[in-house]
């Protein structure tokens, strides 16, 4: 497995890999005409944008010609945030690389990215009810902290993760 920066060529296949992922993880938490209708073609427009405009990095890890998943890092959204805090807005794993240490080595390329940036803290947002991805930022060293909202998509209750680097 090697985990690096991703290219264009890369962007469509982080795109499948996320479409995959949130299929099997959010299936009876978001709505599924949102899941039918996710497009890989538009999610990877998006982030091409995205990174072409300097809002945002990625970085997939890749076996062989696949994409096995990807993971999405920049400065932190919230105003209030205190200075030197890096977000990871987004570490997805195609189901089929689940348990394979991919979304451990994408973590680690997020954080070495943002630590690298001149972040000392990294913050991110997952759904209080995706135990899955809570157990895992747990293990990779992630707190709860007091920052709780809402998501946009059937408004679900998120919670902020923090680790300290």
């Amino acid at each position: 497995m090697e985990v690096r920066a991703a290219r264009p060529g890369d962007l469509h296949g982080a795109a499948a890999a996320r479409i995959a992922s949130w299929r099997a993880a959010f299936t009876s938490l978001v709505p599924q005409d949102f899941l039918d209708a996710m497009d890989p073609d538009a999610i990877a427009a998006s982030w091409s944008d995205s990174i072409a405009a300097g809002r945002s990095r990625l970085y997939v890890a890749s076996i062989g010609e696949q994409i096995a998943g990807y993971a999405g890092v920049g400065p932190e959204r919230d105003p209030e945030a205190p200075a030197h805090t890096g977000e990871l807005y987004a570490l997805y794993v195609h189901p089929d690389h689940w348990g394979t240490g991919a979304g451990r080595a994408l973590a680690d390329a997020a954080v070495a990215d943002l630590g690298d940036a001149g972040c000392t803290a990294v913050w991110l947002w997952v759904l209080e009810a995706n135990s899955r991805a809570r157990r895992f930022y747990a293990r990779y060293g992630f707190t709860e902290t007091a920052g709780r909202t809402h998501s946009s998509l059937n408004n679900l209750p998120e919670i902020r993760l923090s680790v300290r680097l």
